[in-house]
């Protein structure tokens, strides 16, 4: 999925909300903010918004002297989150399939970055997470696939959510799977670092992996070999969020094994899925071999 006009603000959305949780003073967001418009106007038309976003924050992560702006809601939105688990544990073992509730657990978190939104109610959208319907709903498929799976990794995406994805690895580890779970190699945003999957206590449930990079999605020329090794091995990935989506949908990279997991949270995003804005899509990568491309 490559770049489109409609991009050009969000970038700058972005870099507000990074000076806004790394408490900057509001007088100097307008000179940080002018400073990032000459790289803002000459990135690249064939990139990932993904990619293109990651250089505007890293630029300003440099302007900020490089460290983690998000540090602080980054824990609050784990510790929320981790204060909901005993009784989201309930909910699956008492529902009639427990990996599909899992699995609209564990897209709640994404539904509103919890390291963005202070006044986010975590409550209502556990409780509508239950309710809604998957716009695109790939799980017929997924169920077969993840029956002859041996390994799955599943890729991460924030802080927060990342509580909710051990609840997807724990049905995953019950149903005698490997777990996999890749994190971010380095802070970028709200992402979900190797710190936050410690806090979520992840690595009780899966084995946790970076991807030695600190790039928004899952761009593959940036990442690991041991991510790559994982991904190229993994019978089934579980793809969390846009960026995700955004770096790895159609790639040879993501194969047919791929499935996505994300609310569209931008217009561009949505009329790429062919669903409408805010929808919740379970889809499995596209398979046709025109169509698929290399992420690079």
């Amino acid at each position: 999925m490559l770049v489109s006009a409609e991009c050009i603000p969000c970038y700058l959305q972005q870099a507000i909300n990074t000076l806004e949780k790394g408490e900057v003073p509001r007088a100097k967001w307008n000179g940080l903010l002018k400073q990032l418009l000459p790289l803002i106007s000459s990135l690249p038309d064939d990139k990932t918004p993904a990619e293109n976003s990651t250089m505007v924050i890293h630029r300003l992560a440099e302007m900020l002297g490089g460290n983690d702006p998000f540090f602080k809601a980054k824990e609050e939105s784990n510790k929320r989150a981790l204060s909901y688990i005993k009784d989201l544990r309930g909910t699956i073992a008492g529902s009639e399939d427990p990996l599909f509730t899992a699995l609209k657990i564990s897209v709640a978190g994404n539904v509103v970055d919890l390291g963005l939104f202070d006044d986010f109610d975590l409550t209502q959208a556990l409780e509508d997470a239950l309710k809604f319907d998957f716009t695109i709903n790939d799980y017929d498929r997924f169920k077969q696939d993840i029956a002859k799976a041996e390994t799955v990794l599943i890729i991460g995406d924030n802080s927060g959510e990342i509580v909710f994805d051990r609840l997807l690895a724990e049905q995953l580890r019950a149903m005698h799977k490997e777990v996999f779970y890749g994190v971010k190699g380095g802070f970028i945003l709200n992402d979900a670092t190797i710190q936050d999957a410690y806090t979520a206590g992840l690595p009780e449930v899966a084995r946790v992996i970076t991807n030695g990079n600190s790039y928004l999605g899952t761009v593959e020329k940036y990442c690991s070999e041991e991510f790559l090794t994982v991904f190229q091995n993994a019978d089934t990935v579980i793809s969390k969020g846009q960026a995700n989506y955004e770096s790895l949908e159609g790639t040879v990279l993501a194969g047919e094994k791929t499935y996505f997991l994300l609310k569209a949270k931008c217009p561009l995003v949505a009329k790429h899925l062919g669903v409408r804005y805010g929808a919740i899509v379970f889809k499995r990568n596209a398979v046709d071999s025109e169509q698929l491309t290399v992420n690079s």
